[in-house]
């Protein structure tokens, strides 16, 4: 009988998964992902329309429930801003590297956690609950939903992208795959980064279009 204490343990090997292969993942994800948030969101728009065109008593909006217009124009700047940014630092990966790319991702994550600020500031300040009216109840759920699924992924995601650039910003390309570190072949890092944050360049454009519908709805419509 063998002794315990002599075992070897053998973990199975896997082999690395190219970064274009995953990069293609990436994309067709994110698009699959923005597909989905159009149901999402549109259980919103559905609610905000058949509530507000179903008004006979006049009751979508009491004269008491006003919206900081400010803040909801600062929140709307930020994401736009921010996801114009995002396209200028994937034009700057693909010209000047990744040292280019850092400075405007860096800014754009910035744009994200303020517009998340702001947005909690409204909440904090507002005099109204979402039991007071069919547009009380929609706005809440719309801005509460769209901070927490859209800009909490966003920041999370450009926030790992970032941090792993900064992490390997001195190690060559050819010794690293991924903005995880694994070891690779030459300019994969590059490669795995630059779909990737042509991925999320996607998702904020889209998160940014969101971001517009709600606004014109919300503050202007309503």
């Amino acid at each position: 009988m063998a002794d315990p204490s002599q075992e070897v343990f053998q973990t199975a090997g896997y082999e690395a998964e190219p970064p274009e292969v995953m990069g293609r993942n990436i994309n067709v994800g994110v698009r699959l992902l923005c597909a989905a948030m159009v149901s999402f969101f549109g259980a919103f728009l559905f609610a905000y329309v058949y509530l507000k065109e179903r008004d006979e008593s006049a009751v979508w909006r009491p004269a008491a429930v006003k919206v900081p217009i400010g803040t909801g124009v600062a929140v709307l700047a930020c994401v736009l801003v921010s996801a114009a940014l995002t396209a200028v630092a994937v034009a700057a990966l693909h010209s000047r590297g990744e040292a280019g790319w850092r400075a405007p991702a860096v800014i754009s994550l910035f744009l994200i956690y303020a517009a998340l600020g702001v947005q909690c500031y409204q909440w904090a300040v507002l005099s109204f609950g979402p039991g007071s009216g069919p547009y009380a109840s929609v706005f809440i759920a719309w801005t509460g939903f769209y901070a927490g699924v859209g800009l909490l992924s966003a920041i999370y995601w450009l926030q790992t992208m970032v941090a792993g650039s900064v992490r390997h910003r001195d190690v060559p390309a050819g010794r690293v795959v991924s903005v995880a570190g694994q070891p690779g072949g030459a300019g994969a890092l590059s490669a795995r980064l630059g779909v990737e944050a042509q991925s999320f360049a996607f998702y904020l454009c889209f998160m940014a279009g969101v971001e517009v519908v709600t606004f014109l709805l919300l503050y202007i419509v309503a």
